[in-house]
């Protein structure tokens, strides 16, 4: 089902009435966000780091959501904001400019970041409790704990499956809220605070490659640059496991 808020609007140019899109449509990867004056678009996706971490940490469901986007969207290149109503402007007038529009429009440009850096940045704090947790959240059992529990009996196989399942669900959500994290973060920056905050050590090494994921969808930086920069700050066995991952899928440098 697509995501759409319940107020309808006006469109300015052919005064039907029309409801925004507030998120992809079922099937659908990605959904777009159009310039609230021309007709340039950034692309979000279902699974982008920013808009599940603002559904997990802070709770955003539906509108809400769409405009806490929007709001961290940067400016689009004509100099006006990037609007979840297109500028109140519907989804077939937005087309009939689009067909008659002769320059390149968003989907066929050179990668730009399309983050506001201020507004990401207040995000920060926030994530970053996430993470960490409360004293209970980082008291709950890890895979290998669980196993151990299995193997001695302690716990059936239907409570083993359902406590792997809970587990997997919600190492995905701060996987995902980590991601999100470091997309406020300043590159320069990230890594020294990854280890600070003890990130391999809680999540292992799978958490640099999800961080360096995440910085290639932000500021375009591809995932095998960031590796290879990065890992001489890590210990024998996480620059070890990084080598292996960067054979696998480029290999190596």
């Amino acid at each position: 089902m697509t995501e759409t808020t319940t107020r309808e609007i006006n469109c300015v140019l052919c005064k039907d009435t029309y409801v925004p899109v507030l998120g992809p449509q079922e099937g659908e990867k990605s959904y777009r966000i159009y310039c609230s004056s021309c007709v340039n678009w950034v692309a979000v996706g279902r699974t982008n780091p920013l808009r599940l971490s603002l559904r997990i940490a802070l709770g955003l469901r539906d509108e809400a959501l769409s405009l806490a986007i929007q709001t961290c969207l940067s400016s689009c290149s004509c100099g006006s904001k990037f609007s979840c109503d297109a500028g109140s402007r519907c989804q077939t007038c937005i087309e009939k400019i689009e067909r008659e529009t002769k320059s390149p429009t968003s989907g066929n440009k050179d990668f730009t970041n399309p983050w506001d850096k201020d507004e990401m940045k207040k995000l920060q704090p926030k994530f970053l409790e996430y993470i960490l947790g409360s004293e209970e959240d980082n008291e709950n059992v890890n895979l290998k704990q669980l196993i151990e529990k299995f193997e001695a009996g302690e716990m059936g196989a239907e409570e083993y499956m359902e406590a792997v399942e809970s587990l997997q669900f919600r190492e995905s959500n701060q996987v995902s809220v980590v991601q999100a994290w470091a997309m406020t973060m300043d590159p320069e920056e990230l890594f020294a605070a990854v280890e600070d905050y003890d990130l391999v050590e809680r999540y292992g090494s799978r958490i640099i490659v999800s961080i360096a994921t995440a910085l290639e969808n932000s500021i375009g930086r591809p995932v095998l640059t960031t590796l290879n920069n990065e890992m001489g700050q890590f210990d024998q066995v996480t620059q070890q496991e990084l080598r292996t991952f960067m054979r696998k899928i480029g290999g190596g440098f």
